[in-house]
């Protein structure tokens, strides 16, 4: 049975217990989720085995506890900033600006993710890997059919073109996130810049710009 000490996302955690999850991620991300030995979470975080058991159930436990520290409260904000913002652009904007800002302010986090998402198959984390994902993908959705719906957006689905916009989203934070200089590279001037070319394309003549009228 797992302590009370176990604490829900947000809320008051002591210093072992921030050190411990600290200490996993550090890990977890670097080797991945099946080769993290439980010795090895033990010995970085500077704890005995029955404290790390006084805080998590098992190392899965732990990993979920992980991800939820770092993504449940990340977005809830990013929903309820969505939501509150008008129009397909800039709701797109904050999604990608938010999700660059988060990436930069700790690698680790899109390391983790992208070590889970793209390794050796894990069974016993796979649905819980799934439904983290499909938050952050439902708010995509939703803004992609809201704007379907308004006019604003047409020629799919609005769950091809929520994949498709994080496939350009994503690529850019896996590989950027992974530089020293990601605070410098995850600019808002890119996330600007792909949520240009998702809305208007590549092509010249395609960006739907006013035209300005020839000096008298």
């Amino acid at each position: 049975m797992t302590s009370s000490t176990n604490t829900e996302p947000g809320s008051t955690r002591n210093q072992t217990e921030e050190r411990l999850l600290d200490s996993a991620l550090t890990l977890f991300a670097s080797k991945g989720f099946a080769a993290t030995s439980v010795r090895e979470i033990i010995e970085a975080t500077g704890v005995t085995r029955p404290v790390l058991y006084y805080y998590c159930d098992s190392k899965q436990d732990l990993f979920e506890r992980v991800v939820r520290w770092k993504h449940d409260n990340a977005y809830k904000e990013l929903d309820a900033t969505v939501r509150a913002t008008k129009g397909v652009a800039k709701q797109l904007r904050t999604i990608i600006r938010s999700t660059f800002e988060f990436c930069a302010a700790d690698p680790r986090v899109p390391q983790l993710m992208f070590q889970t998402s793209y390794g050796p198959v894990v069974s016993e984390l796979t649905d819980f890997l799934q439904a983290v994902a499909d938050i952050r993908f439902g708010i995509v959705a939703r803004v992609m059919q809201e704007a379907i719906e308004s006019g604003e957006l047409h020629g799919g689905d609005a769950h091809s073109l929520a994949l498709l916009f994080c496939s350009i989203m994503d690529y850019h934070a896996n590989t950027l996130s992974r530089r020293t200089d990601s605070e410098q590279t995850l600019t808002p001037q890119l996330a600007d810049a792909l949520v240009d070319c998702f809305l208007y394309g590549v092509a010249p003549g395609r960006r739907k710009t006013p035209e300005i009228p020839p000096t008298l």
